[in-house]
């Protein structure tokens, strides 16, 4: 047999590599933002607010680097018109890393508490109430909440417990 040399080896090792990536989204609200730096204090790389147009790429750049085993992303209605271009764009990337889509949702009750405790404006614009901003990104969410592998209603939960959540979800997976 003969050895393989070193480009062929390059080639298998990055084959081998298929790293973890989960896409977080949901409602404006929800704890998008506490998965992921729940995540990221797993080891998972993180970013927050990536364009859906980059997500093939972030997938790839994962996969090219090795140091790389888990990252983690959101993605939500900040997107604006190309959010409908992420269920196309999610299935696409299914091939080339471990995707996980975890949707995050909380009652109307409380998602209106927690913007009115942190005085932010609903992301959808300050033109309506928070309660009709809730019931428009549902609408423009379900499509995606239908792909969801992971669909966690975040009403009942504190940050530490949701955090807590995350770890017993995701701890051994992490990055080193």
């Amino acid at each position: 047999m003969k050895p393989k040399s070193p480009a062929a080896r390059g080639r298998s090792r990055k084959a081998a590599h298929k790293p973890e990536l989960v896409v977080i989204t949901g409602l404006s609200g929800s704890g998008k933002g506490s998965v992921l730096k729940s995540l990221e204090d797993l080891g998972f790389y993180s970013v927050d607010n990536l364009p859906v147009e980059l997500i093939p790429k972030f997938a790839e750049l994962t996969c090219d680097n090795p140091s790389i085993t888990a990252a983690a992303l959101v993605v939500d209605v900040r997107e604006g018109k190309e959010l409908k271009r992420f269920p196309e764009v999610f299935a696409g990337i299914r091939h080339s890393v471990n995707a996980k889509l975890i949707f995050l949702e909380a009652d109307d009750a409380a998602i209106v508490r927690r913007f009115s405790e942190t005085r932010r404006p609903h992301p959808l614009g300050t033109g309506r109430s928070i309660t009709r901003s809730i019931r428009s990104e549902r609408t423009q969410l379900a499509p995606i909440r239908a792909m969801a592998d992971l669909i966690i209603n975040t009403s009942k939960f504190t940050v530490h417990e949701l955090r807590e959540f995350i770890g017993e979800q995701y701890r051994s997976r992490g990055g080193e």
